[in-house]
């Protein structure tokens, strides 16, 4: 009987400590997640106790800073919990935690230690403009999935991207592709960059390494899209020699375009995804019907139409490895989930019945499959109810295997992504607040020490399968989006989703790259007037917004945008404008400008400082007014003053010409006059600095003038007679 309340305890002891059945995974992991509340404002990190540590170190940054700093608190071994007081709702904080693991697992009190992060905050709001998305095609199948292409534009905008394209041969060289990212990269001012390599887009390969340990038979180049996200980093093909690996796709030697690189030399600048169904035979569908139906299931994801349990599922078949395979698992999984609802179990077996929207397998493998988890012959028509998963096992990280594991996982009826699971650890901590998926194969290629541990960091084989924009979790996006005309106004009506608090309202016209956010503030109603209308094609953008709250705090999720156009023929107003130009040398312009339309009274605010609608006294230049009605509504409105190019009329004079205008070196000047008149000429610039003077009498005139030595602009010949004056314009132009 002792014997078993004995046991009894120690069960229960253990199972306070351990989530995992794998002590390793336990160990070198801090589990956690977090829960805010308001009055006051406050973050509580919680996690599994695990007394065999040597205590708790907590750091705190913001999202883009690139250094933890000094720690904000030490706790003892036994602490479960930390409660960070010092933050405001609507700013997310990162938290690295790290315990100290002094006689685990290598017996000898070698130093180690366990770690976890989490983004977490409270209401932080939604993010309304992602960046730019880049979408590089293979070109064959640019007509013959235009539709699927088109909707993917669709898609990519109404989640917050400018979206721009690139088609390539897939017998292109490599560099010649990362040229063409690099020239469209010179236009782009956006933080945050997408490339999203879609079809069989040439693959760089690089490095003489086996990330799955395999010296023997798999050392040499694996695939690097890596290449494609860098900018400055110097990538080598001279040193590495070596053709020892069983497939002749790794063999790596000087000059043949395989790169020498092990890590990524730089930093990556994109979230980098590839779909790429090349040499995928044992599926029954062809290369195209597979990429057509990857970019039908993207779209019924974000629109709603896939829906997921929001868990995780881990099933670690290396129990054993100090590497502790499963924590890319249980870390994640619980900051995005909460602890409770992630769960150890079978990975086909339970994924052919129930729903997990994350899904961890890992077990002996080869190009194809994952012992104990599942093979490429069975994702040809398993519909396994998963969307993201993490796989590991040997050989597969080498995704342009034939029939590779790891893009049969997304060639598959339901999952978008899959990475190759810990070489490198993956952080997708930041997804749990609203984050792409993108952005942890952005981490991981540039991890360098920042998180930890940092196995394989920044490792040329590091590879994101699938769309790097996707999300999770989705809101249902709206739905019957009009657009009607109201007198100057255009009124907007929809019906919403019962997930929906409120809408945000978006507008795009020719001249915009981008949706541009009309509203700050969501509003409850589903509809809306748009009373600053600009004539020409309008685009509206409505997306749904709702407070989602997850293992890692609660931020305001956006659903997809639903979108409607309409011609409007009539600007909301319209600016009447009279403008009298200065004479030359002098400052004695006036703009008048008289607004029509929309509502009164108006505001001026003019970039000289005036604020009435007429202004003098001006000289040369362009002056621009923003103009706002009583609904705030603002036009830009801009209008040049020029010197005047006739004052008055000499008495007399018939006609007059000059030629050849505009002239590099000469003009020809040729007056008549019904009486012989005194004549004083003069060309003056724009600031009326007499540049050259010439007296001339006669009735008929014609003088040649030497203009070499002006500089390229514009000038005004000013004639002067007893009886009047009057200026006539000439361009100088470029020798």
């Amino acid at each position: 009987m002792k014997l078993i309340g004995l046991c009894f305890l120690v069960f229960c002891f253990l199972d306070s400590i351990l989530v995992a059945q794998d002590l390793n995974d336990a160990r070198q992991s801090v589990i956690m997640n977090a829960t805010v509340q308001d009055s006051p404002t406050q973050i509580k990190l919680s996690w599994k106790l695990d007394t065999a540590n040597g205590g708790y170190t907590i750091w705190r940054k913001s999202i883009n800073e690139e250094t933890w700093g000094d720690s904000l608190i030490y706790l003892p071994p036994y602490s479960t919990s930390w409660i960070d007081t010092s933050v405001q709702s609507g700013i997310g904080y990162e938290y690295q935690i790290l315990k100290s693991l002094p006689a685990f697992p290598y017996g000898d009190g070698t130093r180690n230690f366990g770690s976890g992060y989490i983004y977490s905050g409270k209401k932080v709001p939604p993010t309304h403009h992602r960046g730019t998305c880049l979408v590089l095609i293979e070109r064959s199948i640019v007509k013959t999935l235009s539709f699927e292409i088109t909707r993917l534009m669709d898609d990519l905008q109404g989640d917050g991207w400018t979206v721009d394209t690139i088609s390539v041969e897939r017998t292109d060289a490599v560099p010649q592709v990362k040229n063409k990212i690099l020239n469209w990269l010179q236009n782009i001012s956006d933080r945050q960059k997408a490339l999203f390599i879609l079809g069989r887009v040439p693959v760089p390969y690089s490095g003489d390494i086996a990330t799955d340990g395999h010296h023997s038979d798999h050392r040499g180049a694996w695939p690097c899209d890596g290449y494609y996200g860098t900018i400055d980093g110097l990538w080598t093909d001279q040193t590495v020699n070596n053709k020892t690996a069983a497939s002749s796709r790794n063999d790596n030697i000087p000059g043949d375009g395989k790169f020498d690189n092990n890590v990524i030399p730089s930093k990556v600048h994109f979230l980098i995804g590839r779909v790429d169904f090349s040499n995928m035979n044992k599926f029954p569908e062809s290369e195209e019907q597979l990429l057509k139906r990857y970019l039908d299931k993207n779209h019924a994801w974000r629109i709603g139409k896939i829906k997921m349990e929001e868990r995780g599922l881990i099933d670690n078949n290396f129990p054993l490895d100090l590497e502790a395979l499963g924590q890319s698992g249980w870390k994640n999984f619980a900051v995005m989930f909460g602890i409770n609802n992630v769960k150890e179990l079978p990975y086909r077996q339970t994924l052919s019945n129930q729903s997990y929207l994350w899904s961890y397998g890992c077990g002996g493998g080869g190009p194809e499959s994952a012992s104990d988890i599942t093979n490429t012959t069975n994702f040809t028509s398993d519909s396994l109810q998963t969307l993201f998963t993490m796989l590991f096992g040997s050989y597969f990280g080498d995704w342009d295997y034939p029939n590779n594991f790891l893009r049969a996982a997304i060639a598959s009826r339901t999952c978008l992504n899959s990475t190759y699971g810990n070489r490198p650890n993956w952080l997708f901590h930041h997804m749990a607040l609203g984050e792409p998926i993108g952005y942890a194969a952005q981490l991981a290629m540039n991890n360098r020490g920042l998180y930890a541990p940092r196995f394989y960091g920044g490792y040329a084989s590091t590879a994101l399968m699938g769309d790097p924009t996707i999300c999770m979790p989705v809101l249902d996006p709206v739905q019957n989006l009009l657009a009607t005309k109201e007198g100057l106004s255009v009124r907007l009506t929809w019906r919403g989703p019962k997930s929906a608090s409120g809408f945000y309202i978006y507008t795009k016209y020719a001249s915009d790259s981008t949706y541009q956010l009309l509203n700050t503030q969501a509003i409850s109603d589903t509809s809306f007037m748009d009373v600053c209308v600009q004539k020409g094609l309008i685009h509206y953008l409505v997306r749904s917004t709702a407070l989602k709250t997850s293992g890692s705090g609660s931020y305001y999720n956006l659903s997809n945008g639903v979108s409607t156009s309409l011609l409007f023929d009539t600007a909301a107003f319209a600016v009447k404008t009279i403008v009298k130009n200065t004479d030359p040398g002098k400052s004695n312009g006036s703009i008048s400008i008289t607004p029509t339309g929309s509502c009164t009274p108006y505001t001026y605010q003019w970039n000289n400082g005036s604020t009435n609608n007429q202004i003098n006294n001006l000289a040369v230049g362009k002056y621009c007014v923003t103009i706002s009605d009583c609904n705030d509504c603002q036009r830009v409105h801009c209008t040049t003053i020029n010197v005047s190019t006739t004052i008055s009329t000499i008495e007399g004079l018939t006609s007059f010409q000059i030629h050849p205008n505009p002239s590099s070196d000469h003009i020809s000047l040729m007056l008549k006059f019904q009486q012989a008149q005194k004549l004083t000429l003069q060309i003056i610039d724009a600031n009326g600095t007499i540049l050259s003077t010439k007296f001339i009498e006669g009735s008929d005139i014609n003088l040649n003038w030497n203009i070499e030595l002006l500089l390229p602009g514009q000038y005004w010949i000013q004639i002067k007679s007893e009886s009047g004056h009057f200026t006539i314009p000439f361009t100088k132009s470029k020798l």
